[in-house]
Formats: C-alpha cells, sequence, structure tokens
C-alpha cells in the first residue's frame, strides 16, 4: 500500500504539474523556470518523504526498494507525458527513454536514498533496539 501512495503521489503530481504549466502558460516558447521548478519538487519531496520512510523504517531494504519503483515509474513517466503532449514521434520518445528517464529517475532516487540513510540514522533503526539498549558496534 506504501508503494502505491508514493507512485500515486509522485507520479500524478508530476502529471499535474505538467498539465498546470500547460494550462498557465500557453506558448510556445521554453518554459526552463517551470523545468527548473519540477526538478526542486522532485528533489525536495523525494528527499523529505525519504527521511520519513527512513526514520520510520525497520530495515532499509525494502524502503530502499519502494523508492527505486517510484523512481523509475516517474522517470519513464517523463517521456510518456512529453510524447502525448507533443506530435507523437518514436524517435523523440525513444531519445527520451535513453536520456530522460535516468535524469528524472535520479532526480528522484537520489535524494530519497540519501534522506532515508538519514533518517533511519535519526530513528530507532540507527542506534537503539527497541527496549533503549545501544547496538553493539559493528566492524
Amino acid at each position: 500500500m506504501k508503494l502505491f501512495v508514493r507512485l500515486a503521489a509522485m507520479v500524478g503530481g508530476s502529471v499535474l504539474f505538467s498539465v498546470a504549466t500547460d494550462i498557465l502558460f500557453r506558448t510556445d516558447d521554453a518554459t526552463i523556470g517551470a523545468g527548473l521548478l519540477y526538478f526542486a519538487l522532485l528533489l525536495t519531496v523525494s528527499g523529505l518523504w525519504g527521511l520519513w520512510d527512513g526514520f520510520h523504517a525497520k530495515r532499509l531494504a525494502p524502503v530502499f526498494v519502494r523508492w527505486a519503483l517510484v523512481a523509475g515509474a516517474v522517470g519513464l513517466s517523463g517521456p510518456i507525458r512529453i510524447w502525448f503532449e507533443g506530435d507523437r514521434d518514436l524517435g523523440v520518445l525513444w531519445s527520451d527513454f535513453w536520456s530522460l528517464t535516468p535524469f528524472l529517475t535520479g532526480l528522484v532516487l537520489v535524494p530519497a536514498a540519501v534522506g532515508i540513510g538519514i533518517g533511519y540514522a535519526l530513528g530507532n533503526g540507527g542506534g537503539t533496539v527497541r527496549n533503549g539498549t545501544p547496538h553493539p558496534p559493528s566492524l
């Protein structure tokens, strides 16, 4: 369920942002500021949500896999959105899959992974066991 909530929020938010910028900026000119705002929102939301998930995580692996799937879905949604909004050229779609998808995936996965790690270190998972005793040092 947590995966679907994050997928709906991140992919749905990306689609809504794209629709909103199309409505607000009805021009053929490049809207570089809107793109930079989108990148900043991806970084911020995924980082803070990753921090939240890491803080409440019992184990890191499931949380990281969840965010990797979300990042992949957001990365794939970018070229598909562009393809539906544009002239639907398969060459452009293929090029976007190879260039835009890894970029968008990284914009979500890297801050989420950093947030997960920091949150896990700050939360119960990083320093203590449930009864409050510290973990023995690991080598």
